[in-house]
């Protein structure tokens, strides 16, 4: 049996995984102030303020295994909102609060359905409508901090038992309040970060990390381990013990490029490879496969709807740098192709001597074959992004 094995090395810029990687542009209206949850490998993100100053519900899901969105389920009608909170939890996605873009600060709380791709009405928060507050989960439990409505920012503690669709109110922040920073946790505490307070006719800056002890209901400074400066309208996305903060707009009203990678587990932070593409705030960001993602946000007037992401994990960077091979085997006349598993979803072209496009196959899995029974003998070229190699049949 004879055969013949070209080996395609991926060089461009694009396929190296220690760059920022234009993807898929989100599909819907251009947008920023969205939010996201996700569920596996699915990033459902949504809602936000429109390019054409609206509020939205609609939302849209991202797979991180091929870098394609599809459509998902929109919100009931009246329901459209920015500064929302989003999580996940136990496989549904939740949708808690925001702001109608006229003014009008919601107390309804949604959960969403992926099998049915439904959304479900939850139990109203019990207290005034808010937006742009904070959140975490510790196990079962969903905190709810800050946030602004009417009356200002706002420094009130909640918490949503998902276990048993409670609600209860817990202690104050030790401080004026908390918008449009962030919440995340570790396996024992929740912290919140950034953001604007009610100091100063809601001008004020929180510069402080916090941290929270539910067993005691108890907020302590943790800025010396873990420091953020004074910022607000962070993106953050956190993947088990990883958490990721992009950018954000200091007190100077500079927007930021930056993006951190921070272990929870030892508080240790790695600054990665800052955003290569213009300056933006008010992003929806999702981390997991490997990758951290942007999509949409705004800079300068413009709303946008692209979406980018980097390589944070070695394995990634490896993965993009594998070689795709191509097994011509004479005898069967079919074409085997091994590639790595970040190269699903990109498609490979077959063409003959005079450049004429005869065949495309999308890439579903690492193993494919094609059968040659159709082609004449003869010289042809397999093509995959930039790089292209000849074989005979």
């Amino acid at each position: 049996m004879r055969v013949l094995l070209l080996i395609l090395l991926l060089l461009t810029s694009e396929a190296k995984g220690q760059f920022w990687q234009q993807q898929a542009a989100f599909p819907g209206i251009s947008r920023d102030d969205g939010t996201q949850f996700s569920i596996g490998n699915l990033h459902f993100c949504g809602t936000g303020r429109g390019s054409n100053f609206a509020c939205t519900g609609d939302f849209f899901v991202y797979d991180a295994l091929n870098s394609t969105w599809n459509t998902a389920a929109s919100l009931p009608v009246w329901q459209e909102r920015q500064y929302a909170s989003a999580f996940s939890y136990q496989e549904k996605g939740y949708i808690l609060g925001g702001e109608n873009c006229n003014g009008y600060y919601f107390k309804t709380f949604w959960r969403y359905a992926p099998l049915t791709d439904t959304w479900e009405p939850m139990p109203d928060f019990p207290g005034t409508g808010r937006a742009g507050a904070q959140h975490f989960l510790i196990g079962p439990d969903l905190y709810w901090v800050g946030g602004r409505n009417e009356t200002g920012i706002l420094n009130e503690v909640w918490c949503f038992h998902l276990n048993s669709n409670q609600w209860e109110q817990l202690g104050n922040l030790p401080f004026a309040g908390i918008w449009r920073g962030m919440g995340f946790a570790n396996q024992s505490y929740g912290f919140v970060a950034g953001g604007r307070t009610n100091d100063a006719g809601q001008t004020g800056w929180n510069s402080d990390t916090w941290r929270y002890d539910p067993q005691n209901d108890l907020w302590s400074n943790f800025s010396l381990q873990l420091d953020f400066g004074s910022r607000m309208y962070l993106g953050s996305a956190q993947t088990d013990s990883l958490l990721f903060v992009f950018g954000g707009v200091d007190v100077n009203d500079n927007v930021l490029s930056s993006l951190e990678k921070i272990n929870l587990n030892t508080f240790q932070i790695e600054q990665l490879l800052p955003f290569s593409g213009s300056a933006r705030k008010g992003c929806m960001s999702f981390a997991g496969n490997g990758y951290f993602h942007l999509s949409t946000g705004i800079t300068a007037n413009d709303r946008l709807n692209e979406t980018w992401r980097i390589a944070y994990n070695p394995e990634a960077q490896i993965t993009e740098h594998e070689m795709f091979e191509v097994a011509i085997n004479l005898q069967d006349a079919a074409l085997h192709i091994e590639c790595s598993p970040g190269l699903i979803g990109e498609e490979l072209h077959i063409l003959d001597i005079q450049g004429r496009n005869l065949m495309v196959l999308h890439l579903s899995k690492t193993k494919e074959v094609i059968p040659l029974e159709q082609l004449p003998s003869g010289l042809y070229f397999a093509a995959l992004r930039a790089s292209v190699r000849q074989f005979w049949r």
